[in-house]
């Protein structure tokens, strides 16, 4: 859901800035997670997951998108 809502968040011109920073944080929970798990090397429980690559994409894209909401 997270990666959905990330998606929405980005299609939208003029996005709440708060939304944007609620969506950073939630993003960069599941690279936590994911990243975690994969360390662990639990990363099987957590296949159906996005990739860590497709979840940084994501987090840049948030992050300059905040830069640029006024």
């Amino acid at each position: 859901m997270t990666i959905d809502k990330a998606k929405q968040l980005l299609a939208v011109d003029n996005p709440n800035k708060s939304h944007l920073v609620d969506c950073l944080e939630d993003l960069s929970k599941e690279y936590g997670y994911i990243q975690g798990m994969t360390i662990g090397n639990l990363r099987d429980l957590v296949s159906g997951r996005k990739s860590l690559a497709e979840i940084q994409n994501l987090i840049e894209q948030i992050k300059h998108k905040i830069k640029c909401t006024n």
